[in-house]
């Protein structure tokens, strides 16, 4: 019981872990003359693809993870 709790603790810190992982190369990209040239509605475009794929990975990772717990 006492190795979920611990584990439960863990997996709050986990998407900053990852968050943390990516801010770095965001802000260098922010330097690049051709992300410097895009317009607003090719940089919604880009947020929007990049959540629709890791909100699919996200769902796709935890099923991983449930089916080991049944």
């Amino acid at each position: 019981m006492e190795e979920k709790t611990s584990r439960s603790k863990w997996a709050k810190f986990t998407p900053l872990l990852v968050l943390a992982m990516g801010v770095p190369p965001f802000l260098n990209s922010l330097d690049n003359p051709r992300v410097a040239l895009l317009h607003g509605a090719d940089i919604l475009r880009l947020i929007a693809v990049g959540f629709c794929i890791g909100t699919a990975f996200g769902m796709f990772m935890s099923g991983f993870g449930r089916r080991g717990q049944s």
